[in-house]
């Protein structure tokens, strides 16, 4: 195969290839990288927020379970989740 050839047969695959692209943009299967970007992190905050507000829903429940003082779970609780939650932090997506 000659040099012409091959550099046709490449372009006719990368003509394909973005046709295929094209084509799962329309249908939906692909997104910008901005916008998976900024959909990851508006996931991420409604999930930190959900946590951050569950200590003091549950602290009462828990304290009555086990018999100890509500402000004394919820302190707890929270140290707890806001620990976990940093090191959630450290995650970083990859969208390569």
């Amino acid at each position: 195969m000659c040099i012409r050839d091959r550099a046709k047969t490449a372009n006719e695959v990368m003509k394909a290839q973005e046709r295929r692209i094209r084509l799962q943009k329309l249908k939906g299967e692909l997104i910008e990288r901005a916008r998976a970007l900024s959909l990851v992190f508006r996931l991420a905050r409604q999930e930190r927020d959900v946590w951050v507000n569950w200590p003091a829903r549950a602290a009462a429940l828990m304290a009555a379970d086990l018999g100890v003082e509500p402000a004394a779970m919820q302190k707890i609780l929270e140290k707890h989740v806001r620990a976990q939650l940093d090191d959630l932090a450290e995650v970083r997506p990859d969208l390569r």
